[in-house]
């Protein structure tokens, strides 16, 4: 079941409507280093990390008998942005940062996956010449039963 749990199943739908941003050019499932960073061709940048978090419940509700029925939970999902900014960084994670935003909130409820979606950016940048990174997060708010996350 666990491969195809709503969690799995919604930091899939992430994944794949960056996948559908022009202008980045790899995604992966894990951060990257510095390191490992170098071992990607300049073709393969933009490159983003999609890192799904553990679902955290805010809200329960009970059936008659006393047992939960319904959860809601709030799920975080981790965009590690890398970029090759030799010069103006800025501009570049600009350029980028806008691109997603706009397909991010395109279909705020993941094809019906989940209730709501908040994005958020981490103001602070990194730049290791020639890279630069950046991280946005998205919140989703979704229900599911005790039977699964």
């Amino acid at each position: 079941m666990a491969a195809n749990s709503l969690r799995e199943r919604i930091i899939v739908a992430n994944k794949t409507l960056v996948e559908t941003v022009p202008a980045v050019s790899h995604t992966e499932r894990t951060v990257q280093q510095y390191s490992q960073l170098q071992n990607f061709a300049e073709t393969q940048f933009p490159v983003v990390a999609v890192v799904g978090r553990i679902p955290v419940p805010v809200e329960k509700h009970t059936g008659r008998d006393g047992s939960v029925d319904l959860i809601i939970s709030r799920l975080r999902v981790d965009f590690y942005c890398y970029l090759l900014a030799n010069e103006e960084p800025d501009t570049a994670i600009s350029s980028l940062m806008d691109d997603l935003w706009v397909k991010l909130y395109a279909d705020q409820r993941r094809n019906g996956l989940v209730l709501s979606t908040e994005i958020t950016a981490d103001e602070n940048y990194e730049w290791w010449a020639p890279f630069a990174a950046f991280k946005m997060t998205v919140t989703h708010r979704y229900k599911h039963g005790p039977g699964g996350i």
